[in-house]
């Protein structure tokens, strides 16, 4: 009943971290991306299916035109479909986009409406967490996990954004817990599994990563669902059929060699990216300590944390005797949650990159499982108890341990602390919020906004209050030849510019990210030259420019 209540406690806590500052930062271009698909998609899935009941698409803001080709209604009603769901796919699965949608219905499109639903699922994975790890780890090391979920930085921040990566580690957890108990149990639990893991199918394309890692789980565990055998080869099965529509098109598609604007990273690089990200959070602010501790913490859990009977070994005594029942079997199931994942996206990333850190955020709580491991060896470094003299000599022997354990909770806190309240405090993402402000206090009608690059009019939109202004998109600037050349010169740019804003006489150019689109800056350079700098302001990663004749 003790630990019940912790962990109500530790949900608790995770919850007020997450609301307390939800709205802190300004919604960014990819969380605008996410309301409009919710919008459109179901929208243009009722459209494929019953053309006849399609209705006048109306979204809350301007919204980019959905991935289709301009004839994708011409075919039948299966071509229709197949097309549609390709086009869903490509952003990373329908499921997420439908369940916001019916969201949204009920909470309204506010960003604090909008990033509770990921609050919700955020929080989520502190009880699973806690659930699966008293399998894997043990009831200490399982509410120490829970406890570094709730407060992690790095977690907090994802409860905080209106995309899937809270949907898909709670996903992960649940179909894992569902394995784990199908191992022992058998029953409904391998039907917990496949529906999870198949909804994790249709949330993120790198869940697909998923399957082989509970088939190496079942290799691994094989004693221990071996009269269960029946089940656990009917669920696995089962999880082929809701993905082979999925494969058909990302095998040809993870095969290609191509260009996918992310950088390109080494294997240790990522490695550590994601250290990084999960020890201090999205600023890393205490680097390196709070990787040192963590990392440090999950290592000893890893080597130590798991032996199943003592044993003559070179590790510390503490190491050696910690049981609990565990055996290296479960320190090999964490290892492959942690390395799996990594190594497949890392081999695909060879031909194209494709890393980036929140893609693995569901490896994150077996790495706070190892940590939970880590410290619930270091705290108690004696299994056996004894009694007088003997007692009293362990306790001397395990006070240098329990000051270790103090010391990198302290460390651990502490960077926590840092960073939550950078997160809550400093702007971080592209602060269209406090740019449209500023337009908006000082637009006339008949002002001409330009967007550089274009795609940020969306998430400038979410927020402008003029619903009816003028507008146009900067110009791409940045395409070469084969020489490496670029195909536009500054004289054809200045000339599109003159077509382009024409007579008008106040110009607003509203500039992040720039490089992406006009890495010579030819739009502002050619506004500074036919115009008078009015005025200017600049917010996080956006720059906004007044401009008058």
């Amino acid at each position: 009943m003790r630990r019940l209540w912790i962990l109500a406690a530790l949900t608790l806590l995770a919850f007020g971290l997450r609301a307390s500052s939800l709205t802190a930062q300004s919604l960014w271009r990819d969380e605008v991306d996410a309301l409009c698909y919710a919008y459109e998609f179901p929208s243009l899935l009722i459209e494929a299916l019953v053309p006849e009941r399609a209705g006048d698409l109306r979204t809350p803001c301007a919204c980019p035109p959905p991935p289709l080709s301009a004839d994708w209604m011409t075919g039948t009603l299966q071509e229709r479909a197949v097309g549609l769901l390709g086009a869903m796919i490509r952003q990373n699965g329908p499921l997420y986009y439908f369940l916001l949608r019916g969201w949204v219905a009920l909470a309204g499109h506010t960003e604090y409406g909008m990033r509770f639903f990921s609050l919700l699922l955020g929080i989520l994975g502190v009880p699973l967490t806690a659930a699966l790890g008293r399998r894997l780890v043990g009831r200490t090391a399982a509410t120490v996990a829970a406890a570094l979920m709730a407060v992690s930085p790095y977690m907090v921040w994802y409860g905080q954004e209106v995309k899937m990566y809270t949907l898909v580690p709670a996903l992960v957890l649940l179909a894992l817990y569902g394995l784990r108990r199908g191992m022992d149990e058998g029953g409904k639990w391998w039907a917990v599994q496949v529906v999870a893991t198949t909804l994790l199918l249709y949330t993120h394309i790198w869940g697909a990563l998923l399957i082989p890692l509970q088939i190496l789980w079942l290799a691994v565990e094989w004693p221990r669902w071996r009269p269960r055998w029946r089940g656990a080869l009917v669920g696995m099965a089962l999880l082929t059929l809701p993905y082979l529509p999925l494969a058909l098109w990302q095998a040809p598609a993870a095969l290609a060699r191509r260009e996918t604007g992310f950088p390109h990273h080494t294997l240790g690089e990522m490695a550590m990216i994601l250290l990084n990200g999960w020890s201090t959070g999205i600023l890393s602010r205490g680097w390196p300590w709070g990787a040192l501790v963590l990392g440090g913490l999950a290592a000893l859990g890893l080597v130590g944390g798991f032996p199943r009977h003592p044993c003559p070994s070179p590790l510390p005594n503490f190491v050696r005797e910690r049981g609990g029942g565990r055996g290296r079997g479960e320190a090999y199931l964490l290892a492959l949650w942690l390395t799996l994942p990594l190594l497949g996206i890392w081999l695909i990333s060879l031909r194209q990159p494709l890393f980036t850190d929140r893609y693995l955020i569901w490896c994150a709580p077996a790495f706070y499982m190892l940590a939970g491991a880590g410290w619930t060896a270091l705290k108690k470094p004696g299994a056996g108890r004894e009694k007088g003299r003997d007692a009293g000599r362990k306790r001397k022997i395990a006070s240098p341990y329990l000051a270790l354990c103090a010391l990198a909770s302290c460390i651990s806190l502490a960077v926590f602390g840092l960073n939550l309240h950078a997160q809550a405090t400093v702007p971080i993402k592209s602060d269209f919020r406090a740019a449209a402000a500023y337009v908006e206090s000082r637009y006339r009608p008949g002002d001409l906004l330009i967007f550089q690059i274009p795609h940020v009019r969306y998430t400038f939109d979410y927020y402008f209050g003029p619903t009816d202004y003028l507008w146009a998109d900067g110009l791409y600037t940045n395409h070469r030849t084969d020489r490496g050349e670029y195909r536009l010169s500054e004289e054809a740019a200045g000339r599109w510019m003159t077509l382009l804003v024409r007579d008008r006489a106040r110009v607003w150019l509203v500039a992040s990210e720039v490089e992406m689109w006009d890495e010579r800056n030819l739009v502002q350079g050619w506004l500074e030259g036919a115009f008078v700098r009015a005025d200017e302001a600049h917010f996080a990663r956006v720059d906004v420019y007044e401009y008058q004749r």
